[in-house]
């Protein structure tokens, strides 16, 4: 009998230290056959949150910015003691961080994949990370986990709770038709997804070696069946390579050619082609999806032109297996360059020099665009005003802009 009383008490103990111990190690999800593994990491929440807020904090910051309301309202419930700690980590984020790209910037990727391995960790004293920016978040974390993380976490599981069943209808399908129309085996291993509340302004983005998207669970583009299409749209980032060196190939044999006048395509074909293959895979599986780059109009916006025709016209027969991924884009590559309405036979590069904090990502494309204005010749005009970096490093990058002449005689 007297055994008993300790008993309760040991077990009361027990799911305290198991609660205490759980709080900041969010639940994992497996996705269907091992496709994905779905985290819901205190750390990185955390991180994309403070990075936003800091963004949408600056004066005319990069747009896209967007804070949820019940989040802003939150701010009303902050005690002197939590408001001091979390204008603090704010600011820093704003000083330090939020000028930084997460995708491009290496070291901005080293701290999320940091915070990502350290879920688990209540301290931070594993992470690799520099000590001002682990004193930082370890002082905002207390008040983040009170005001928000309960409803981020909960967000995030509901996100991956209504993505679940279309990972079990399609996820199969979509895998084995992405490794064969890429002809890239699909990992292993589960692909490791990391659902955020806040990610960058495309809503998405994907880091590699290794392979990790992280994917906003709020975004308004990013909701039921375009759920299933961005995880595998976002992971098939890491199967792009074939794709990109038969485009580039297409295109030094385009140019080479002598009977071959039109300019080289300065544009990012290899994702236009990543996004009608992920959405075009969804819309076959799901009756009446309509993908993403046409729903949200992409294609339009800022592909304007043929592209999509010819995308279905030259792309698609590789989708069915009809002919090899380098005969589709050498014909693609082929009618884009032959269609050129207005088209200028020889556009002219210029270099400028910016701040690294001066850019912006351009909406879901993998690509920069300074938010200062670019000089434009005289006589020229603005061919395209984002450009796709190798490199951040530094405190200057010089990005190079095509511009064409607008001056009599010059058009074709």
């Amino acid at each position: 009998m007297p055994r008993f009383p300790y008993l309760c008490c040991s077990l009361v103990l027990l799911c305290l230290l198991s609660n205490i111990c759980r709080a900041d190690q969010p639940a994992e999800f497996t996705g269907t056959q091992g496709i994905f593994d779905f985290h819901n990491g205190f750390w990185v929440n955390l991180h994309h949150f403070l990075y936003c807020q800091a963004q949408a904090s600056a004066p005319g910051g990069p747009i896209r910015v967007h804070i949820d309301p019940a989040d802003s309202n939150e701010m009303a419930s902050l005690s002197q003691v939590e408001g001091d700690d979390w204008h603090a980590a704010v600011s820093y984020y704003a000083m330090s961080l939020a000028k930084r790209d997460l995708l491009f910037d290496s070291g901005m990727v080293d701290i999320k994949n940091q915070l990502e391995d350290s879920e688990h960790a209540r301290d931070l004293e594993e992470a690799k990370l520099s000590p001002e920016l682990k004193s930082v978040l370890l002082r905002a974390a207390p008040v983040y986990r009170r005001h928000w993380w309960p409803r981020h976490e909960s967000l995030n599981q509901e996100w991956v709770r209504h993505l679940q069943p279309l990972l079990d209808r399609y996820g199969v399908d979509m895998r084995q038709a992405l490794a064969r129309i890429y002809e890239v085996p699909w990992p292993s291993r589960p692909i490791r997804v990391d659902a955020v509340v806040y990610a960058n302004c495309a809503g998405a983005y994907t880091t590699l070696f290794p392979t990790r998207p992280t994917i906003s669970t709020t975004d308004a583009a990013n909701q039921g069946t375009a759920a299933l299409e961005m995880a595998f749209h976002e992971s098939s980032h890491a199967m792009m390579e074939g794709v990109r060196a038969a485009i580039d190939s297409a295109e030094k044999a385009a140019t080479l050619a002598p009977s071959k006048t039109a300019t080289p395509l300065h544009r990012d074909l290899w994702h236009e082609v990543l996004f009608y293959t992920s959405g075009e895979l969804v819309a076959e599986l799901a009756p009446g999806y309509i993908p993403y780059a046409d729903k949200n109009g992409l294609w339009a916006r800022v592909w304007a032109g043929a592209d999509r025709e010819f995308i279905e016209k030259d792309w698609k027969p590789h989708i069915s297996g009809a002919v090899s991924i380098q005969a589709a884009l050498t014909r693609l590559v082929n009618d884009l360059l032959s269609f050129s309405p207005g088209r200028i036979s020889t556009p002219s590069s210029f270099d400028q020099q910016f701040s690294t904090g001066a850019f912006v990502e351009s909406f879901h494309l993998g690509k920069l665009r300074p938010m200062q204005p670019i000089s434009t010749p005289p006589d020229y005009e603005l061919v395209d005003p984002t450009f796709e970096p190798t490199s951040m490093e530094g405190r200057t990058k010089s990005a190079t802009f095509d511009f064409n002449p607008i001056a009599s005689g010059l058009r074709n």
